[in-house]
């Protein structure tokens, strides 16, 4: 699938539906209009929020990951930024791995603790 604003709303639909915002694997908070806006916040009981979102791939490019639709989560521009493109990573006091579904071609990501 090739990443533009376009497919990335198409992949929002098939992740969220029609919602307007959503949480990411972490639970960062994403606004389905701030596609690739990291200066998109929204102000929520006085604390500003960064909802800012784009595309992430589950198995970095880097280590064999595809554009593959499987391959590919919505996710908040933070979150994207903290996982870079590993496969083992921490976000906050969360570890996070890349694991390969048993059985199958795809990957998912994992919350160790």
């Amino acid at each position: 699938m090739k990443i533009c604003k376009t497919n990335a709303l198409r992949l929002w639909g098939e992740q969220f539906g029609n919602v307007q915002f959503a949480e990411d694997f972490h639970g960062n908070l994403m606004c389905r209009d701030a596609y690739g806006d990291e200066e998109f916040c929204v102000n929520h009981w006085g604390k500003v929020i960064y909802c800012g979102w784009n595309i992430h791939h589950i198995l970095p490019l880097s280590c064999g990951g595809t554009n593959e639709k499987h391959n590919l989560i919505c996710t908040n521009i933070y979150t994207n930024d903290e996982a870079e493109d590993k496969i083992t990573y921490w976000i906050d006091d969360c570890l996070y791995q890349v694991q390969r579904i048993s059985g199958s071609c795809k990957y998912q990501i994992v919350k160790l603790n």
